[in-house]
């Protein structure tokens, strides 16, 4: 009998322990995107154009949170040798995915069939 009571209250500390992981890394996502997303997806931008395009950013806005879940946000950017051209890209997001998927890439339309 005691050795029934001993399982479930293992299965009960790991289920709890499981689930407050599982809430704790999607609440964590979410609040470390609204306050610093914004400006590490602009940092990513930053560094991409510094060392792949060897141009000077203008200017630059990004979106703080990931809302398609793919683990980058949509960034515009001017450029110093030609400011009225605005260019679109995607960085990664703040966050595990996003530290796994540094850096930019060209942003593509989803179509929908």
């Amino acid at each position: 009998m005691n050795k029934v009571k001993l399982s479930l209250i293992l299965i009960s500390v790991s289920v709890i322990l499981l689930g407050g992981s599982l809430v704790f890394l999607t609440v964590g996502r979410v609040v470390g995107q609204f306050f610093f997303g914004r400006s590490f997806a602009e940092s990513e931008l930053q560094d991409y154009v510094s060392s792949v395009l060897k141009q000077e950013l203008n200017g630059s806005r990004c979106q703080a949170m990931d809302t398609d879940g793919n683990s980058y946000v949509s960034c515009d950017y001017t450029l110093v040798s030609n400011p009225e051209q605005t260019y679109s890209i995607e960085c990664s997001a703040w966050g595990l995915d996003g530290f796994l998927n540094q850096g930019c890439k060209t942003r593509f339309p989803q179509y929908r069939q």
